[in-house]
Parts: structure tokens; sequence; C-alpha cells
């Protein structure tokens, strides 16, 4: 079935309710906001078929919604592009995808104009839509087609990874793949039409898109679209809204606590927060949830490829490190040694393999990575993980474990045990190349002016948590750390740094 239905469903039942709320402006209802869904579909009819791609290149904002439910109304399948990509990256995403049509900010009309420049193809280009829609550039509402036929499997989204190991690879996510995660996703947090969601994580990510986005629009309920990240924007809107539900992943946390002005919002009315991305330590959750005042921090695990959230963690879930919960019930999940293909048992570190409704069906036009992805039927995360009593703990990706002197070392542990320590802000931990050992454990931190190497190494010699080989053997001290688009450290970057 047509996702955009699902919307349809609440915009008939709830006209009025505000769909989009902002604490500075107008908010818009779900009958205004399909009224530009269907201004989108309009201009799509005459221009594009069934299965057409639709680009947005956009900062967040009301018009990337309208221009993906837009676009599914006329059976189009959309696709969100990074907006923190250069232009050589953009221009990647259009000629992998082939858009019919692109609608982009003014602010990004150079880069965009750059990146067509190198592209192949020619799509329509709109632009000039970070502000209010203008109504004017697409087509009359009332002209808009009947919702289009879509079946489960038909492509509803092709979102792309951030391409830090390589060119960003587009996955295909169906209205089924995307339908079950939002369900999934909706029955585990309980969300419900009373709900007012804070969306900070971007709308090219699956965490802001489907983890908040969809899931309030799919129940009747609001979402506050934040347009790009500041932790003290982020807690007024909060306060603004009194919203009760929002998303971040960890560094925005640590953001959050590191910035005094947020800390002066009065974001009680937070029922839940949940966290993803990467690990998050027990301090830092215990801190965040006690300075803002959340009923409960809760864990979202997923990945582009399974359309977001896979395993969550609920109420019940150990706040022990690394514990992410349980698989939702749209997937199933094992635990399988990488090497031999074979089931972990308990307590023992494995790949974890999914598969079920929400699992993609395929990355965009390349069989050969597709073939590598997945064994049979399921698909292989590239996260190392270990099962305890039915409870999923991460332990680290597989690509990103250490292999020093013949010891895998996982990253994780390491930053979880530095991040005890006084001066410690934030830290990265990654390898690099090494004559004697293969790969040294090198530790990247952001920490007080007069922290030192022989400090942080006397403080891991002390440490009964790590072993000898776990210890880094290099540090290094930096003042901030890249990022991803979705706003995790870019680890890619810091080992071409230190290489």
């Amino acid at each position: 079935m047509n996702i955009y239905e699902r919307f349809a469903r609440q915009a008939r039942s709830n006209p009025d309710a505000s769909a989009v709320v902002d604490p500075d402006g107008e908010d818009i209802t779900y009958a205004a906001l399909d009224e530009r869904a269907r201004a989108v579909a309009a201009f799509l009819d005459s221009r594009t078929e069934p299965g057409d791609r639709v680009a947005a290149y956009m900062l967040d904002n009301p018009t990337v919604v309208a221009t993906a439910l837009g676009a599914w109304r006329a059976g189009c399948v959309f696709t969100p592009v990074n907006y923190r990509f250069g232009a050589e990256e953009v221009a990647y995403v259009l000629d992998d995808v082939a858009p019919e049509i692109v609608v982009h900010d003014a602010v990004f009309a150079s880069t965009a104009e750059d990146a067509l420049e190198v592209a192949t193809v020619e799509p329509t280009v709109l632009q000039g839509h970070a502000g209010q829609f203008r109504s004017e550039a697409f087509g009359d509402p009332e002209d808009a087609p009947d919702p289009a036929k879509r079946l489960d499997d038909d492509t509803a989204i092709v979102m792309h990874t951030s391409g830090t190991t390589g060119d960003p690879k587009g996955v295909v996510q169906t209205h089924r793949n995307v339908g079950a995660q939002v369900e999934a996703g909706i029955s585990t947090y309980d969300v419900t039409a009373e709900d007012t969601a804070v969306v900070s994580v971007p709308l090219f990510h699956v965490g802001g898109f489907h983890g908040a986005t969809l899931m309030g629009l799919f129940t009747g309920g609001s979402v506050v679209i934040h347009p790009a990240w500041g932790a003290a924007e982020w807690a007024r809107l909060v306060e603004e809204s009194e919203a009760t539900i929002s998303g971040l992943v960890p560094a925005m946390m640590v953001d959050a606590l590191g910035d005094e002005s947020a800390r002066e919002h009065d974001t009680s009315s937070l029922r839940m927060c949940f966290y993803g991305g990467s690990p998050a330590t027990e301090s830092t959750l215990q801190e965040f949830e006690s300075a803002f005042g959340v009923d409960e921090l809760l864990n979202y695990y997923g990945q582009t490829e399974a359309a977001g959230l896979t395993v969550a963690g609920t109420p019940e879930t150990p706040r022990t490190e690394g514990a992410l919960g349980r698989p939702v019930p749209t997937v199933e999940a094992r635990v399988v040694d990488p090497d031999t293909g074979a089931d972990c048992v308990d307590g023992e570190n494995g790949e974890l393999w999914l598969r079920g409704d929400s699992v993609m069906a395929r990355y965009w036009e390349a069989p050969d990575r597709t073939d590598r992805a997945f064994d049979g039927e399921w698909f292989r995360t590239g996260d190392v993980v270990r099962r305890k009593d039915e409870v999923l703990y991460f332990v680290d990706r597989l690509d990103d474990i250490v292999l020093s002197g013949g010891e895998k070392v996982a990253p994780s542990r390491v930053e979880s045990v530095l991040t005890e320590m006084d001066g410690i802000e934030a830290v990265a931990v990654f390898g690099t190349p090494d004559e004697r050992l293969g790969e040294a454990v090198t530790a990247a931190i952001v920490g007080d002016d007069d922290l030192t190497a022989d400090v942080v190494e006397a403080f891991c010699d002390d440490h009964a948590g790590l072993a000898g080989y776990e210890k880094p053997r290099r540090i290094e001290f930096v003042d901030s750390f890249p990022r991803t688009g979705s706003q995790k450290i870019d680890k890619t970057e810091l080992v071409e740094q230190f290489e």
C-alpha cells in the first residue's frame, strides 16, 4: 500500500489538528500540509511516471515533508539529499538515481549548480523553498491526481548513506519497509496523537525522517522541525512547544550538557527521548536525564538499510555498557560468527544479521554490493554485538575493530573507560598503522587544556577495566571532532588525519 495513505487518513480524520508546530510562526494543520502535498503531486503529474525519482536538496523544513508526501501521492520515489554533501557528492547522488525533479533551497543554489555541471543527468530544477512554501512554483492542489497505486514491494525512498567509507550507497526502501519500520516505532515508543516531537536529527537520515517525523504524522501527532542543530535552540523548541518526544545522537546530548544556555530552558515536558547512532556512556545518560528532566531515555538502534529502528530499548533494558534492547517485532535477528556463518552462543561476540519487513530490498543499481551485504535472506549489518538474556549489546563496528598485536580491540570499550576520567569531554578511539603491532590503539581526545598524554596513560595503567593490549599506544589532543551529516564522529577523517 502507498504509505501516503497513512498520512492521508490522518488528514481526513484530523484536518484542523497541527501537523507541524512552529513556535516562531504559524502552525501547519494536517489539511494545509496535505494541500501542499497535493500541489507537489499536481506539479509532478504531467512531468513524471510512477517510479521516477524526486530529489530534495534542502535544509530541514516542512517543504521537505510536503515534497515527500506529494511524490508518494504521484507514485514517485523520494530521494532526500544530504545537505552536508559537497558538489561532487551531490553530483554522485543525482547521477546515481537520475531524478526527474530536483527541489532545492536558494541557499544551495551555487552548490546545486556546481553539482549539475558535473552530473550527467538534466532534471527539472526548482529552487528557493527554504522559507514559506511557494505554492505558485508547484501546481494547483485541485489538479492533484488520486493517490497512485503502489504495492508493498514498490520503492518509496532511495536514501543514501553518509559516504564516509567510499561513495554514498543508495538504499532502496519499499513502501512495506518504511511502513513496517514506522509502525514498529509507534508501537515500541507508544506514540499517540497527543505527542509532539522535536525533530533534530536531519530529515535525510532515518532517525529524523522515519524515526520522528513519520511516526508523528502517521498517528495524528505534531512535529517541530529543527532547521539545523544547536543545543540551546533544541532546548528552546522543546520548552516552547511543550514537546513530549525527541530523538538525539549521543554527540548532541554531550553538546546540550556542555551548553549552559540549553540547561536554562525547561524541557521537563519530555516523556521520552530516544538516542542512537553511536554508543552513549552511562554517565552521559544519567547526567542528561537529570539535567533536562526527561522521564525515559530509550535506545534506538537501526540502519538506513533496515529503514531505521530494528532494536529498541525499553524501560526494562539494563542500563549497562552497550545495552541496545531487543529486536522489534518486524525483524528477526541472529548473532553470527562472521568467518564461519555459525550462530554464536549467548555472551559470545558476533555480527548482527537481520531479516524482516523493514530490511531493504537492495542497494540502488548495485547488484554486486547487494550480494556482498546479504547471506541468503539475511542482511549483514557489519555491527559486532553479543546477546545475553535476550538483550543485544553493542560491541563495535566490524570495520572499526582494531587488530593490534594479534588481539581484537573494540574502540567503544576503550572510549567508555576514558570518558570516566576527569578532564576528558569527549574521546574517539581508532586504529592507526604501526610497524610492529599492525595497528596501534589511538585515542583522540577533546579535554581540558592542562591534560597531558602522560596523565591519560597513567589513568589507563591504573584502570582495572582495560587489558594491556586495549590501552592506547598513541594519544592525540584535538579541539573538536569532525562529524558526519548525522552528527556522528567521523572516524574515517580522524584516521586520515593521524595516519
